[in-house]
């Protein structure tokens, strides 16, 4: 009896062993997962794009029902021009969370990028409603690039606004009025943009310079044109924008 006791109890001890394994495991896997997604995301950034698909595709495989590994592996496709692959693995990923933000700013962009852009729009406006966004302003600010595609630039505007609205020091919205107001010969409010934008960059990018240089050109403030054009010819000369200027 005592036999059949200790192995009746060892049996018990087997079976619970075998439940608690496969709880651990999906703990690990969904680690490893999201290290492979960061680390496929940043050689992706680096256009290390052999290292961003083995680390991607192990996420894919560690852990397929991730809407964030499904549109990290839709933005590496889409990087490698393979489009319909891309937009299967976005499909995908929306499908799985459809309140994923990320997932659907990624898909808009995509979208517009292909011509698409009432459907990218869509998503655009889907994942800046989203309460949860911490950063709807990238969603609205791609989705003013995407009206300026289509060549709807009153409506592009409209989304720059709410962006800032979102976010007062969100450079790219900063500078996409910025050189919008330039465009329409506002040169006031451009070069307003424009100083908000110089407060929030560590550095003047060239194409904030080249701005500067055209703006106050315009208005005839010289001195502070040439200050500007001096400053893109000394630390970007082999910039494109550099080469624009005569």
């Amino acid at each position: 009896m005592k036999i059949a006791h200790r192995l009746s109890v060892l049996l018990i001890a087997l079976l619970l062993a075998a439940c608690v394994g496969p709880e651990k495991r999906p703990v690990d896997t969904v680690r490893a997962a999201e290290l492979n997604t960061r680390l496929g995301l940043s050689y992706l950034e680096q256009g290390r794009l052999e290292l961003a698909r083995m680390k991607l595709q192990r996420a894919l495989d560690e852990q397929p029902d991730s809407s964030r590994v499904n549109w990290a592996n839709a933005l590496l496709y889409e990087k490698m021009g393979e489009k319909k692959r891309a937009e299967s693995l976005y499909r995908k990923a929306t499908k799985l969370n459809p309140e994923d933000a990320e997932a659907l700013n990624n898909f808009g962009t995509f979208l517009c990028r292909e011509g698409r852009i009432d459907e990218g729009i869509k998503r655009f406006e889907k994942a800046a409603s989203n309460p949860l966004y911490k950063t709807p302003e990238y969603a609205l600010t791609n989705a003013g690039l995407c009206m300026l595609k289509a060549k709807k630039v009153e409506k592009a505007e409209a989304y720059f606004r709410r962006a800032l609205d979102h976010n007062t020091r969100y450079a790219s919205a900063l500078y996409q009025m910025a050189l919008l107001t330039y465009q329409q010969k506002r040169y006031l409010s451009s070069r307003a943009y424009r100083e908000r934008l110089a407060a929030v960059l560590n550095r003047l990018e060239p194409k904030v310079l080249w701005l500067c240089v055209v703006t106050e050109r315009a208005m005839s403030n010289y001195s502070e044109a040439d200050s500007c054009e001096r400053t893109l010819k000394t630390e970007f000369p082999t910039s494109h924008e550099a080469s624009q200027l005569y």
